[in-house]
């Protein structure tokens, strides 16, 4: 008798946890009863919005300096005048630690941040799981720092918008009122890893697609403003790109900049191609232990070629656009093939052509990065070529860092196709507004020139990679909700 007493009673953990549950209900609804009636819904969605754009901010601090301190560990022992032979196995490591992370520790595929956003928001799921607000940043951290050939915005995106998914179910808001927030997650997250306030804005109106009234265009401006500025005060004032000309921009230059946007939108025909079937190659192979360490090779072999592409590349981009071009060819094998007078323009050239390959090969192979800031790169690399080019056959006294900076614009619009977002973030985090004019001339001109093409070519989705992933899906679903 005594053992069936003891089975029927309740165990206590369980009563606790009940209770605890129903405490925590309680609080939340007695607080969204008071609120409600003293506290109107725009009044309350700014205030949230202010403090989903400061948490989205120091995120996003916290993601940069993760980065560059595994990237630290790396970088200073790339030597010039010699093969680096052990940097091929660095980028394997970190695709694979984060191909385990994602599998078997938070079990959530974080690849294509931006493109699984666009995918969420479609399909009207507004409660993303909480492990998302940190899971982007500790596998982005390890990809990145360890030479992933990609770019931070897509796994602050996803942060940013899984922040405001989860500030607004812990007040149990309505469904528009988590959408807005969300949006105004993923803005902050693009204004605070790219210091640039206007193009996290452009960023969920251009890009996400998501429609916004007055109210909440107005919150996603509060997030974005509060995101720049609590990165930018932490990382202690700074923009991360100082762009200083030797001279300001020639009205004249006009028509070659066209040119420069054209050559930019053929770019990112090609760019779009090889990305495309890269991704087609790497969803072919299923065994996710394999199609990591081929993503790492390919990406390690490339690296090993041009040094320069290893992680992000901003310090290289620096350098590039105010005219200091030795970054191109440090640590590289042409450096022992190449005539002097050619090393440069050769370098850029192979970056040019290879750099779509190190950045499917990072994002599709299971590691994880963003679209945004390897298209910044590659225009860089193209406005300098470009430039390079016309002065050396043609005569031409083009100034290069100025056509590097310019570039960055041409490509970032063509292979993402969006232009109004592509010209204030490049304005916004190198702070060189005067440039406005070139800017918006050669992001256009590449948008229109892509567009042509793919009408010609009878494509009638865009050619970017993300939008292609939107509309036909992910090739490793995993939940990323709340049921």
């Amino acid at each position: 008798m005594k053992p069936a007493e003891e089975s029927s009673s309740p165990p206590t953990y369980n009563v606790h946890i009940t209770e605890s549950k129903a405490q925590e209900n309680s609080w939340a609804d007695n607080f969204s009863n008071w609120r409600k009636k003293h506290i109107s819904d725009f009044t309350f969605l700014i205030s949230l919005s202010l403090i989903v754009g400061v948490l989205a901010g120091a995120a996003a601090y916290i993601f940069k300096i993760a980065i560059h301190y595994i990237s630290s560990l790396f970088i200073p022992h790339i030597q010039d005048h010699t093969v680096n032979w052990w940097i091929l196995l660095i980028p394997v490591g970190g695709i694979l630690i984060t191909g385990i992370f994602t599998r078997y520790i938070i079990h959530t595929n974080l690849t294509h941040g931006v493109s699984q956003l666009m995918r969420d928001l479609k399909h009207h799921t507004y409660r993303l799981r909480g492990n998302l607000m940190y899971s982007s940043i500790v596998g982005g951290s390890f990809t990145l720092g360890m030479g992933g050939s990609s770019g931070a915005e897509g796994p602050i995106a996803y942060t940013g918008a899984a922040i405001g998914s989860n500030v607004a179910q812990l007040f149990r808001l309505p469904p528009e009122m988590i959408k807005a927030l969300i949006g105004c997650g993923a803005s902050a997250g693009i204004a605070g890893i790219f210091s640039a306030p206007i193009g996290g804005l452009m960023f969920a109106i251009e890009l996400l697609h998501i429609k916004m009234s007055v109210r909440e265009i107005l919150a996603a401006t509060v997030a974005s403003l509060a995101a720049y500025l609590t990165m930018f005060t932490c990382k202690g004032f700074h923009p991360d790109l100082t762009f200083i000309p030797l001279s300001g921009f020639d009205p004249d230059l006009i028509p070659t900049v066209v040119c420069l946007g054209i050559f930019c939108g053929l770019y990112c025909t090609y760019y779009s191609f090889v990305t495309s079937r890269m991704d087609t190659f790497f969803k072919r192979i299923s065994n996710p232990w394999r199609r990591n360490i081929t993503g790492g090779l390919i990406l390690g072999i490339i690296i090993l070629i041009f040094p320069s592409m290893f992680s992000v590349g901003y310090p290289v981009i620096g350098n590039i656009i105010n005219g200091d071009c030795s970054a191109l060819a440090k640590g590289s094998i042409l450096e022992h093939m190449a005539n002097p007078a050619t090393l440069l323009p050769l370098c850029a050239a192979g970056i040019l052509l290879f750099k779509c390959f190190a950045v499917a090969s990072t994002n599709c192979s299971g590691g994880v990065g963003g679209d945004f800031a390897p298209t910044l790169f590659a225009g860089s690399m193209a406005g300098f070529l470009f430039a390079s080019l016309c002065n050396n056959i043609l005569g031409l006294d083009l100034p290069v860092g100025i056509f590097a900076y310019l570039g960055m614009a041409g490509v970032m619009a063509g292979v993402i196709e969006a232009p109004l977002m592509t010209i204030f973030i490049t304005m916004e985090m190198t702070q060189s507004y005067r440039f406005a004019l070139p800017l918006v001339v050669c992001a256009t001109t590449s948008f229109i020139t892509v567009k042509c093409i793919a009408k010609l070519a009878g494509i009638r989705h865009p050619l970017v990679i993300h939008n292609r992933w939107f509309t036909h899906g992910h090739p490793e679903p995993t939940p990323n909700s709340k049921e």
